[in-house]
């Protein structure tokens, strides 16, 4: 009878096992610096393939409407990390106050480009940017690195004219040949060649000699103060991702298209590989996915400092820390 008893309370013990919870999640939301596209794939591999989920992580990833937005997602506790650039983020901490810092640089290049057509202004060479029209818009700060990088290259950026034209008409207006050129993030090159097949030329900044790193993940200076451990393992599960779509893209393409309906596959996949450019290269070979090199966040802290209202007070220390990075580094 005891014995009898004793198998009961033993098959007890295994159902309330079979039963109990999972270890609890940390919830974490993460901000994106738009809306999902196929360039955000990387976050989506790390989530599908659970790689959140193993380093104790339940994150949740939502859009923005610009890097702006998402460095203020993460001032107002609205989100834990965010995906923005470093552009904003000295503006942010110049006339904001704001306390993020950027703990992974993922694109090591910048991806600011000047796009024309080739049958047009054909722009393939810095000189030409000398009394250029290009289409921009208000409060760009595209327009501030166009002429950073032409006052380096000892040109005249004041030569150059900025129209101030809505970013959703702009593709249509350069592919009539109403604009001769158009400042944009390289990933929009895919749908420019669906417009004008052929035609596109291509002028990035990063390639013609721009040293400036951009988007990076960030996180406020408390947070990492109070959660280094948790930090820690969102950047680590995070780069894992960015490792995984490097390796397979196609893969890659498939997951992004899975979380996020509606998106062109072919586009999906021409930005996977334009961002996996931006994200691959011989510092992040070297150092790892996320590396921050000092002399070159220092040259784009100043860089972008000096071309801002108050940026004189902001010095690169003050809005970067790289001790959150993985070790050993994710190399892709």
């Amino acid at each position: 009878m005891r014995a009898g008893r004793c198998m009961l309370a033993v098959a007890a013990c295994v159902a309330m096992l079979a039963t109990a919870p999972a270890s609890a999640q940390t919830p974490i939301t993460f901000s994106l610096d738009f809306r999902a596209l196929g360039r955000h794939a990387a976050w989506y591999v790390a989530l599908e393939k659970g790689y959140y989920k193993q380093a104790g992580l339940d994150v949740t990833i939502v859009p923005s409407q610009g890097t702006a937005q998402a460095i203020q997602n993460l001032e107002a506790n609205a989100a834990q990390f965010a995906f923005s650039d470093v552009a904003g983020l000295v503006a942010a901490h110049a006339n904001s106050g704001a306390t993020a810092k950027m703990i992974a640089v993922i694109y090591q290049k910048a991806p600011y480009a000047i796009f024309s057509l080739r049958s047009g202004a054909n722009v393939t060479r810095p000189q030409q940017l000398e009394g250029l029209e290009i289409a921009s818009g208000a409060g760009s700060f595209t327009q501030k690195v166009i002429e950073a990088f032409m006052a380096d290259k000892g040109l005249k950026p004041s030569t150059v004219k900025f129209t101030n034209i809505d970013p959703a008409a702009r593709v249509g207006m350069l592919v009539s040949k109403k604009i001769p050129a158009i400042e944009t993030f390289i990933m929009s090159k895919p749908g420019l060649d669906k417009a004008a097949p052929g035609d596109v030329q291509t002028f990035l900044l990063a390639d013609q000699g721009l040293k400036l790193y951009s988007n990076g993940i960030l996180a406020r200076e408390d947070y990492l103060k109070a959660n280094a451990e948790k930090v820690k393992a969102f950047v680590k599960a995070s780069l894992e991702g960015w490792r995984a779509t490097v390796a397979d893209p196609k893969a890659a393409a498939e997951i992004v298209a899975k979380h996020v309906k509606g998106l062109d596959p072919d586009v999906v996949l021409a930005e996977i590989g334009i961002v996996n450019d931006l994200v691959v290269t011989d510092q992040t070979r070297a150092k790892g996915l996320g590396s921050i090199d000092p002399a070159i966040m220092d040259a784009s802290v100043t860089l972008i400092a000096r071309n801002i209202e108050n940026g004189g007070k902001i010095a690169a220390k003050d809005v970067y820390d790289a001790n959150l990075l993985p070790q050993p580094p994710i190399k892709p």
